[in-house]
């Protein structure tokens, strides 16, 4: 039987962050410092950037408005496609730490090192989310026009689209329809993320050690670490929402720290008064929160989860032994 009994796998972290030859709070004081630092110098470009492409109006600055604008796009997108990367370096030192072995700075760096098969894990779990949300658009947009929202939608619509004046008009009639759409949209949002999470939360936890396979057989591939994830998981995936409950005040704590980061919108609807100062401000004390919570434990929490992913591993325990003078059922 496989052993995912929170306290267990809590206590043998503890234990093996305590006996660890190299130390983790270095680790994640590296691993998260140059994140928030990366996140800190990106947004200080983005805003002088935006304040540029903002000087360059007419035909004279097209060129130079491109070009801002470009660089722009390319330093959000960089990244969005390096943290995951980074992100998987973390996870393999928290795994080599679960196992006892030595981790390093090093360490951090193994998700670009093994570029190729983690980018193709990434892409294919992407594709297969991608796939979910085309299904759920339907299958909520199905629901949706069976519930009773959906009449005073209808009510609204054919006489726009019995308007002919209007219909010649392709700019007053999207944006009649945009209206209408956005009288319904709360429902309609619901409807969408329940089926949402009805669909991907089985299929998260089947992938939920994903990752790991990965780091461990890198020349299997990313269809061997997502098959071989959902074989770990399968009659394992309420022990690890058990688990994850067990962390609720870590997940808790870091949606809280999230929410600083828009604490400027949130005192611009409050008092209508916003500047960069606040902007600025409210984010610096994000970036400081954000680094002494996970400093404090997002590393007991990563080498709980090592620790579960060796519990699944653990090879099952062996079917008894026939009783004397019984015959073994032959499946001949």
């Amino acid at each position: 039987m496989t052993t995912l009994h929170p306290h267990t796998l809590k206590d043998a972290a503890r234990n093996r962050l305590a006996n660890a030859s190299c130390d983790p709070k270095k680790l994640i004081f590296s691993h998260t410092g140059i994140i928030l630092l990366a996140s800190l110098v990106l947004t200080v470009v983005d805003y002088l950037l935006e304040k540029g492409i903002g000087t360059t109006g007419g035909l004279s600055g097209m060129g130079l408005r491109s070009m801002l604008e470009t660089v722009q796009t390319v330093l959000r997108y960089g990244q969005t496609i390096a943290l995951p990367f980074w992100q998987i370096g973390y996870t393999y030192a928290m795994l080599r730490v679960s196992r006892g072995e030595h981790a390093s700075f090093g360490s951090l760096a193994e998700g670009f090192r093994r570029f190729r098969p983690v980018l193709r894990l990434k892409l294919c779990v992407g594709c297969l989310y991608f796939a979910i949300g085309m299904a759920t658009s339907y299958i909520s947009s199905t629901i949706f026009m069976l519930t009773p929202y959906s009449t005073p939608m209808m009510e609204k619509l054919m006489p726009l689209l019995e308007d002919e004046s209007l219909l010649q008009d392709a700019a007053a009639l999207e944006a009649a329809m945009l209206e209408v759409m956005d009288s319904v949209l709360v429902p309609l949002l619901v409807i969408f993320l329940l089926v949402f999470l009805v669909l991907a939360l089985p299929v998260s936890y089947r992938l939920r050690m994903a990752d790991r396979c990965l780091l461990d057989a890198p020349e299997e591939g990313a269809l061997h670490a997502m098959r071989q994830s959902t074989r770990l998981t399968k009659g394992n995936c309420l022990k690890l929402v058990k688990l994850d409950l067990s962390f609720w005040w870590f997940y808790g704590l870091d949606a809280l720290v999230t929410a600083v980061a828009y604490g400027d919108l949130i005192l611009g609807a409050v008092t209508e008064k916003s500047s960069d100062v606040t902007y600025f401000g409210f984010f610096g004390l994000y970036l400081l929160c954000q680094l002494g919570l996970y400093c404090w434990r997002r590393n007991q929490v990563e080498t709980t989860y090592a620790l579960a992913y060796e519990a699944l591993r653990a090879p099952r325990e062996p079917a008894p032994a026939p009783q004397p003078g019984t015959q073994p059922w032959n499946y001949e």
